[in-house]
């Protein structure tokens, strides 16, 4: 009997591989207004260059974003008749990549079959161009339905706000360490902290301290004052469904950002364009069933939530940044008690590409994972 297949680690919980990504899981690669519907989009996902278009019938189309008859980028080529020209001898490919012409072949011959590009699945849900990158043959992609919060399944039932996609200089895996539950009132405690703070005389920042309760949410961390008296802070703590990580990438926080403000959900994915760089996609989800609580959440989004976002994510950005690289970052922390969930995530992302190497299958999304927490 063979030995069972071991994989190196890097550091703790990260086995060699990991760093460039977690494969076989839908991630959203676009908006879907980032895709018009003759122009091919070049974009790198996991370490991969990959050329995004419409078809005839405006279904999103992903594959690797190179020509396999001379090595030309297909994104700067053209769509004709739903297909992707290269730019450069003119040889078409469909959404399956399948090779459709070459223009001095009369008839389809063997080498419409030699010249395939590998594609992914694709489709357009919720307002993004979503792939399934990975081996789709080994590891046949779930339906999307089934891997998407509720809220972009429930457009009558919610409001949700796309933010503007951004890329950190960082590895992912550090990008995903820096969204724990009780950072956010350290590193944003002037930009997400609720607005009645100074209205209430104000808590120096040097009077300022943490207190960590432990929540169905996960850990999380509260700001007090040198009493141990609540400060506002912006977080829920009671009454949270659904699951803070799920796989590959998806942090959600529910935020109470202000006294008679809607409350939302901020979901974060967060996955590697390369090793070195973290694309981060994130929206706000406001469960709002009526024209009356439309209005209110437009209202929290475009007066409280926009802006305190915006900072948020900055800070967020140069903070990971600031850690450098990833394996130094790992080995050379000391962990302390309320990393217990960043240690979790870890391990379930580990293990989640370990069993992909090794036993050949993939993990899951826990039953309930996706409700919307607010």
């Amino acid at each position: 009997m063979n030995a069972p297949m071991t994989i190196p680690e890097l550091a703790s919980n990260i086995p060699q591989g990991l760093p460039a990504g977690l494969r076989n899981y839908w991630y959203p690669i676009l908006q879907s207004e980032e895709l018009a519907a003759e122009k091919p989009v070049g974009i790198r996902i996991l370490g991969e260059a990959l050329a995004v278009w419409r078809d005839s019938n405006g279904k999103p189309c992903v594959v690797k974003d190179r020509c396999p008859h001379r090595s030309m980028k297909l994104s700067v080529g053209r769509v004709l008749d739903g297909d992707l020209q290269c730019i450069l001898h003119g040889l078409r490919f469909d959404g399956k990549g399948t090779c459709t012409l070459i223009p001095w072949e009369k008839e389809r011959c063997a080498a419409h079959d030699r010249v395939g590009v590998t594609a992914y699945p694709a489709q357009e849900l919720g307002g993004y161009i979503w792939a399934y990158i990975g081996d789709a043959k080994k590891f046949p992609p779930p339906p999307l339905e089934s891997e998407v919060p509720e809220e972009l399944l429930k457009p009558d039932e919610f409001v949700c706000f796309r933010l503007k996609t951004q890329y950190w200089k960082a590895n992912w895996l550090l990008s995903i360490d820096g969204s724990d539950g009780f950072h956010a009132i350290t590193l944003h405690t002037v930009s997400q902290s609720a607005s009645d703070i100074d209205r209430q005389g104000g808590v120096p920042l040097k009077d300022r301290r943490v207190q960590i309760v432990h929540t169905n949410h996960g850990v999380r961390g509260v700001s007090v004052d040198l009493e141990g008296k609540p400060i506002g802070h912006g977080h829920f703590t009671t009454d949270v469904r659904g699951e803070r990580f799920v796989l590959p990438c998806l942090t959600t926080n529910p935020i109470s950002p202000a006294p008679g403000a809607a409350s939302y959900a901020s979901r974060l994915w967060q996955f590697p364009s390369d090793e070195n760089t973290t694309m981060i996609v994130r929206y706000l989800a406001f469960r709002a069933g009526n024209e009356t609580e439309r209005a209110k959440v437009k209202a929290t989004f475009d007066t409280v939530a926009a802006n305190r976002l915006e900072k948020v994510g900055d800070e967020d950005a140069w903070a990971v940044e600031a850690q450098g690289d990833l394996l130094e970052a790992r080995r050379t922390e000391n962990l302390l008690g309320p990393d217990e969930d960043v240690v979790k995530v870890r391990r379930m992302i580990a293990r989640a590409f370990v069993n992909q190497v090794t036993a050949g299958s993939r993990d899951g999304i826990s039953a309930g994972a996706l409700d919307c927490p607010v």
